[in-house]
């Protein structure tokens, strides 16, 4: 069914010009969409990028179209997989050449500190989402592409750590449980997350490179939880940290 439509025909269904190309995506996991688009712009704008930007129309309002040099690249703030798939598929099938998912994650492992960066070497995934677009993985695991991968990590400032470890996406957030965290920890996870599965498995089925960034918000498996009083010291840490995987992540995309 709508797997089959064409990219001319989605074209025409959005009211795109029937020659529009996607030349990148960036996905962001949250649900401030304004702030983080605010922050992007704030990342163009401090590495004098000459862009225009402008919010697309209908079903792609939550898309915020980025043209550098004459290119299209589009930003997206999602919380959890559902739409974010779709808007995947569709940058895929508009032509996409990267795709990387930005955005933070709880920590699960001893060896990783709150405001660490992770770059998952693969993550677990078991949603509809995954079943669907990517059948054939084994043991539930998306993998990103090593190449994109290692240009991020070039891209990081180095006064940030870097961690490179499994992490895996979890889209019911409130039902986790202190079981769930420490057997996520005994199975080796860095972080647990919302979207990243989605971005893999979608970018597989269209031959897309994909990689990811995120850094440790809720230290969980060392009992920091979103609004507690560490959580909350380290409020402007975060932005700092935020600011630096918006920009890596850029970068990235439009190298």
């Amino acid at each position: 069914m709508y797997k089959s439509f064409t990219a001319e025909e989605y074209r025409s269904h959005f009211s795109l010009s029937s020659d529009y190309i996607v030349d990148g995506f960036i996905s962001y996991g949250g649900w401030m969409e304004e702030k983080q688009r605010s922050e992007i712009e704030t990342v163009l704008k401090e590495n004098k990028i000459t862009y225009t930007s402008k919010t697309l129309e209908g079903f792609l309002s939550h898309v915020l179209e980025i043209k550098i040099n004459n290119k299209n690249y589009w930003f997206v703030v999602m919380y959890g997989g559902t739409m974010l798939s779709e808007y995947v598929h569709l940058a895929s099938l508009f032509g996409s050449k990267k795709n990387i998912h930005l955005g933070s994650c709880g920590g699960l492992s001893n060896n990783v500190d709150s405001l660490d960066l992770i770059i998952p070497t693969w993550v677990y995934g078991n949603e509809s989402i995954t079943r669907i677009y990517d059948k054939e993985a084994k043991d539930f695991k998306h993998f990103p592409d090593e190449g994109l991968s290692l240009s991020l990590e070039k891209n990081i400032n180095p006064n940030f750590v870097i961690k490179r470890g499994p992490t895996v996406t979890n889209q019911a957030m409130l039902g986790e449980s202190l079981e769930d965290v420490l057997s996520w920890s005994k199975d080796g996870y860095y972080g647990v997350e919302m979207e990243i599965s989605t971005v893999f498995s979608v970018s597989k089925h269209f031959n897309v490179p994909c990689t990811s960034l995120v850094y440790v918000s809720d230290n969980l498996i060392k009992g920091q939880t979103v609004g507690d009083e560490s959580h909350i010291s380290q409020k402007e840490k975060r932005v700092e940290v935020r600011m630096e995987v918006l920009r890596a992540g850029l970068a990235t995309v439009i190298e």
